[in-house]
């Protein structure tokens, strides 16, 4: 009755029951084998249970799973923090033999910096094998090394990593990584503490695309699953700066050292990995599905997948019946499921690897259930005379599971016409698997490497053991199946990867490091085997094993979706298609991470940008008044939700109140060098959004900082929803429809004739659909850029597409005031929805009213989908009529009309 009122989850003990639990321990065993499994630290991430074994077939909905190709993507350029560090920082400086270290520490003593340099080069005796005994002698050694280092005040953790002579020594360095994360976490979340900027940061040399160009070989790579130990931390330690750096060799130290502070200066949150590479330096960053324009590569919407059948049995797979297959942990879990769909569709031959040695079960076990199987080794032990122990218990119990799914499996596979056979070895044992493989070595034409176990700590409780058991089966294995098959003619390598390691994931240091070595490894073996069929499938959380009831709905609450186990079968079947051959690294689930966004942290925030080259793009030489360039004002207020967003991420722009200009950037000389925008906290609203008052000030040396826009700021976190006062429809019914597409391009006059003065690049306003004494309709239709966007926009806020709406406002007050005018302010800006990206939709300009005096209007603009759902709204936008401005409007359409038509004599 006491264990009920503490636990009422426990199971309810009948009177028939209560007479036979006569001790602590048969209670024990009563609540242990009726109770659901436990929900804790390792129970992190579903996909983990697949690999811990038992996934429900049944679990979830089937349906397609979404899939997004991970890439490369561009990243903008920083804007720099003005002295986020505290006076006299310290550093302390990791790294193995190289040429890089000792240059970088000159150049941060030169900065101000005070370094204490380590050299884990360790004793040669202590090779990094990654076997639990090994390791730990190995972390005794590294402790030794890191006593002292990290104590008292340190503002900066810098690793800079090296691979080893092999692949286990540099595995062991990417262990070391975690240890060093483990000791920096408690000095630099103090430093953090203080207000001041706290950064772990992490330096490779493989490609400058984070491993992704696999040019560095496939042992260097391993150093790439550094990433996911600093989006782990960066998970467990909010308040820390973490970023993992990879800058390509070509790049010189000094160049390098340059690039180090800048990126140790970035405002934005928002990327923990970061690629350097050319001459000038690009930027890049790991994205899934993002359409990259210079790659020429069309993004695949979420949910692409076909489920199981649309293409009939084997149809365009590029695996078939003559192909014999190796599958590591491919008898239980996810593994066997997806091993199964592959079979329903294509006889090949599977041999599936796993720990669990398979004998005939015991006659007492025979046709017990498995619900009723736990009881029954309690009676069967209880029957020999032995006294049961919860640990014998449940190692009985879960052996004779292991055999009834290997079997179940087995017979699957069978029964769909493949054929099937299993191999119990050790896949970390390379002389075993070489052994194991020794009669099939000729014949096996793909690995499936599916094998991984999990040893759940956050990181200050992370021990040497836990981290070599986990490396051990997914990157030891890996090694023992590629070495045992050397000589095999392999066209197939696929991978099991995580979102764990994509996104980091509390507690999971380890696995999510191991898991983005595989998807470097993947690149590299992909390059060097370019006729190979390669992929690293980074699976989401899957509906089934460890991932209970609970577990479930806390993910149900974060919004984060689970795989129908039918859904994600499917998926791994499909990467065998022929027009899928090119996608190397996939991320099958949703395109977020499975724990909660960091808290944000509570001080004003100072950023710089230059302005260097802007106006230099095409959507800017768009945008001019009289004889000079401008920056538009969307671009002023995308500065500020960008820097915004990026220094808060997972929030999102919803709201933007009191948007000002105070002074246009004008390209006459005048514009700054460079501008700094400023957020302040200013609190949040009852439903918990943040609120940030924003400026950018212009700041060009030897003059006093001239105020250039300015706005409060409203963030929504990733599971608010974005609605608007009236529900995000056209509002009360009267929403008419309009026919798009059709008619003449009447819309164009507006620039042709003066009342606008946008060149040809930014001519968004296409068809007038309505027209009133104080209300106007029109159909608009632009196309996005994706770099502007990526440094002047948000989540829900495109620089270029957001123009076109603020240009509506002007061409109304012309009307009403008789004059050319330009937009001053905006009251309210309401997010709800992306606008789409050369696809039309519908600008209604209403609300208007001239203000007393007649020199200024305001009015409303409403971005409409076709079916009048809104997407973004303006409301209360101020224009002023200026004397003299319809001159310089009509000398900018000369201009722009002079150079198309010279283009045009060009191209004649």
């Amino acid at each position: 009755g006491a264990l009920r009122e503490r636990f009422p989850q426990a199971p309810t003990v009948g009177p028939e029951q209560l007479a036979e639990l006569r001790t602590l321990d048969q209670i024990t065993e009563f609540v242990t084998a009726a109770a659901p499994p436990a929900v804790g630290a390792t129970t992190t991430t579903g996909q983990a249970g697949a690999e811990a074994g038992g996934v429900d077939p049944k679990a979830g909905k089937p349906g397609p799973a979404p899939r997004r190709v991970v890439r490369l993507v561009t990243l903008p350029a920083v804007d720099r923090l003005e002295s986020p560090y505290a006076e006299a920082p310290v550093a302390v400086l990791t790294h193995w033999a190289g040429p890089d270290a000792a240059p970088l520490a000159a150049d941060l003593r030169t900065r101000g910096w005070t370094v204490r340099e380590l050299d884990l080069d360790l004793d040669t005796t202590v090779h990094g094998d990654t076997s639990p005994d090994d390791a730990t002698e190995r972390a005794r050694a590294v402790e030794r090394a890191l006593t002292g280092a990290f104590e008292g005040r340190v503002d900066l953790s810098l690793t800079v990593l090296t691979p080893g002579d092999g692949w286990e020594p540099t595995v062991a360095r990417l262990a070391d990584t975690i240890q060093i994360a483990r000791h920096a976490h408690a000095p630099l979340t103090a430093t953090a503490a203080d207000g001041t900027r706290a950064a772990f940061v992490t330096l490779t040399r493989l490609d400058g695309g984070l491993g992704h160009h696999g040019t560095a070989g496939p042992v260097s790579s391993l150093l790439g699953g550094v990433g996911g130990v600093v989006k782990t931390l960066d998970a467990e330690a909010p308040t820390v700066f973490c970023r993992a750096l990879d800058a390509s060799p070509r790049l010189s130290v000094d160049t390098l050292a340059a690039l180090l502070d800048t990126e140790l200066h970035d405002a934005a949150r928002d990327t923990p990995e970061v690629g350097l590479t050319g001459d000038p330096v690009t930027r890049w960053t790991i994205v899934p599905g993002l359409f990259d324009p210079r790659a020429n590569i069309r993004p695949e919407p979420s949910g692409s997948t076909e489920p199981s059948g649309v293409m009939g049995a084997g149809a365009g797979l590029t695996v078939g019946a003559d192909d014999v297959i190796v599958v590591s942990g491919g008898a239980r879990g996810v593994t066997a499921l997806c091993v199964r769909a592959l079979a329903a569709r294509v006889p090949a031959r599977f041999v599936l690897l796993g720990r669990s040695p398979l004998a005939d079960e015991p006659g007492w076990a025979a046709g017990v259930t498995d619900a009723a199987l736990k009881p029954a080794v309690i009676a069967q032990l209880r029957a020999e005379g032995t006294r049961p122990t919860p640990r014998d218990v449940e190692r009985i119990y879960q052996g004779l599971l292991a055999g009834r799914e290997i079997r179940a499996t087995l017979a699957a596979v069978t029964a769909s016409g493949a054929r099937a056979e299993y191999v119990a070895v050790d896949v970390t044992d390379p002389a075993a698997v070489r052994t194991a493989l020794a009669e099939v070595r000729g014949q096996v034409t793909g690995i499936v490497h599916g094998a991984g176990v999990l040893a759940d700590a956050r990181l200050v409780d992370k021990t040497p053991a836990d981290v070599a058991r986990v490396f051990a089966p997914k990157l030891t294995g890996l090694r023992a199946l590629l070495a045992g098959l050397e000589d095999a003619p392999l066209r197939h390598l696929v991978l099991f990867t995580s979102v764990a390691g994509l996104f980091g994931n509390p507690g999971q240091a380890d696995y999510a490091a191991a898991n983005e070595a595989l998807c470097r490894i993947a690149a590299a073996h992909r390059h060097a085997h370019p006729d190979t069929h390669v992929v690293a499938i980074d699976w989401g959380a899957w509906d089934g094993g460890m991932v209970t009831p609970g577990l479930r709905d806390l993910f149900a609450a974060r919004g984060v979706e689970l795989l129908a186990p039918d859904a994600g079968a499917s998926a791994f079947v499909e990467t065998f298609r022929a027009d899928r051959a090119g996608e190397v690294c996939v991320l099958v689930g949703p395109d977020r991470a499975l724990a909660e966004t960091a808290a944000e942290g509570g001080t004003t925030l100072r950023a710089r940008r230059t302005l260097a080259g802007i106006d230099t793009h095409p959507v800017i030489a768009a945008h001019r008044v009289g004889a000079h360039l401008v920056l538009p004002a969307t671009f002023g207020l995308g500065w500020m939700i960008n820097v915004a967003e990026r220094a808060h991420p997972g929030r999102r722009v919803v709201e933007v109140h009191g948007f000002t200009v105070h002074k246009g950037i004008v390209f006459d000389g005048s514009a700054p060098d460079t501008a700094q925008v400023i957020l302040e906290p200013a609190g949040s609203d009852p439903g918990g959004r943040l609120l940030l008052r924003a400026a950018v000030r212009g700041d060009r040396p030897g003059h006093l900082p001239v105020p250039h826009y300015a706005a409060t700021l409203l963030l929504a976190g990733p599971n608010d929803s974005t609605t608007s006062p009236d529900g995000g429809d056209a509002g009360g019914g009267g929403w008419p429809g309009y026919a798009l597409g059709t008619g003449p391009l009447d819309g164009l006059a507006i620039y042709t004739e003066g009342t606008q003065f946008h060149g040809p690049r930014l001519q968004g306003m296409r068809r007038v659909l309505a027209r009133g004494a104080d209300r106007l309709v029109l159909e608009c239709t632009l196309a996005d850029d994706r770099d502007l966007r990526a440094a002047y926009g948000g989540a829900l806020h495109s620089p270029v597409l957001v123009d076109v709406l603020l240009q509506g406002p002007p061409v109304l007050g012309h009307a009403l005031l008789g004059q050319a005018c330009l937009p001053l302010a905006i009251g309210r800006a309401e997010y709800l929805r992306p606008l789409p990206d050369a696809e039309p939709f519908v600008l209604v300009l209403d609300q208007a009213r001239v203000d007393d005096g007649g020199g200024t209007a305001t009015v409303t603009a409403t971005a409409h989908a076709p079916d009048g759902t809104v997407l973004v709204r303006l409301r209360d936008v101020t224009v002023a009529a200026t004397p003299g401005m319809a001159a310089k409007f009509s000398e900018a359409v000369r201009s722009w009309h002079d150079t198309s038509t010279e283009n045009e004599d060009d191209r004649r």
